[in-house]
């Protein structure tokens, strides 16, 4: 069985016990699309709306899922809360909310993702046979939505000898329909210009972001783009798209362009690494940026949301 469907299964027989009736006077908070049945004032955050957008990104399994589930809770909350203000937007027009009922939270990055000198990462580095300062990262799941078709273009174009001595290095999760790109990396890898390292653990990851000489991130869409926030925290300049939300995450510190855009990519790629005056820029106008993100005031802002849904 599908852990989607099983998901959904289990989501129905919560419902079907009921578990919500006592609790007729507090507020419900779906932080993940859902809401069950409750006699009370709800709230549901809608992360993206790419199942709807860009169903062909997503298992038959999760799209039927979601197609049923998300109506419900469009009819059953009373708030919705989005990560950024592009998917505000997306959801005002999908859904017919009304808007004052559509709040911004922005999510922030961990404090363990902020720059570290070599000493600090060394161990790290040598658990993953890399070298400070002498890759470029991406982080997140291995599926079509990252578009890491492109990010694989765009390095094949890189001169021989910049690719291996500043390799593309892969960390994430084996998603969905990835057996294309797993295969491709595989002969980076044998070439000498790729590394796959899989799933990475929360403690180590952050040393990753910090010795990394350019985070790339070249995704389709994004409901908020945490990765790009988590690289600039931890002082790395970043490439990525100009897709959906990123350019509210990256701000004016990271070089963008179009995801298809395979030719602007690679130029991008080597201006990251090669101009010194745009890297010293971009890290502390990234470091300036990621400032203004705090899990704080995420946490005060959906307090806000709660206390609004109970006064409805």
């Amino acid at each position: 069985m599908s852990p989607i469907v099983k998901a959904y299964q289990l989501c129905q027989d919560w419902q079907q016990t009921k578990a919500l009736k006592p609790y007729k006077n507090v507020v419900f908070h779906g932080p993940n699309y859902y809401l069950p049945n409750h006699n009370g004032p709800s709230l549901a955050t809608f992360h993206d709306l790419s199942v709807f957008k860009y169903p062909e990104f997503h298992p038959k399994a999760r799209r039927d899922y979601m197609f049923k589930a998300v109506s419900k809770s469009l009819r059953r909350a009373d708030i919705i809360i989005t990560d950024s203000q592009f998917i505000r937007a997306e959801m005002i027009e999908f859904s017919g909310f009304d808007p004052s009922r559509v709040l911004v939270i922005p999510l922030a990055a961990s404090k363990e993702f902020h720059p570290r000198i070599q000493y600090e990462c060394q161990a790290i580095l040598n658990k993953f046979h890399l070298n400070y300062k002498s890759y470029m990262l991406y982080a997140g799941t291995v599926e079509p939505r990252k578009n890491l078709k492109s990010l694989l273009d765009a390095y094949d174009l890189l001169p021989e000898t910049f690719r291996k001595n500043t390799p593309l290095v892969i960390a994430g999760y084996r998603g969905w329909r990835s057996d294309d790109i797993h295969e491709r990396l595989k002969k980076a890898s044998s070439a000498g210009w790729a590394k796959y390292l899989g799933f990475i653990d929360s403690e180590d990851l952050p040393f990753l972001y910090s010795s990394a000489k350019t985070f790339v991130y070249p995704s389709v869409y994004e409901g908020f783009g945490l990765p790009v926030l988590e690289a600039l925290a931890s002082g790395v300049p970043v490439v990525c798209s100009n897709a959906s939300s990123l350019p509210e995450v990256a701000g004016d510190a990271a070089l963008m362009c179009h995801h298809a855009d395979v030719n602007t990519l690679f130029q991008m790629l080597i201006e990251s690494a090669e101009d010194e005056a745009w890297r010293a820029s971009a890290i502390t106008k990234g470091l300036q940026h990621a400032q203004s993100f705090s899990w704080q005031r995420t946490v005060d802002q959906t307090l806000d949301a709660y206390k609004l849904a109970a006064n409805l």
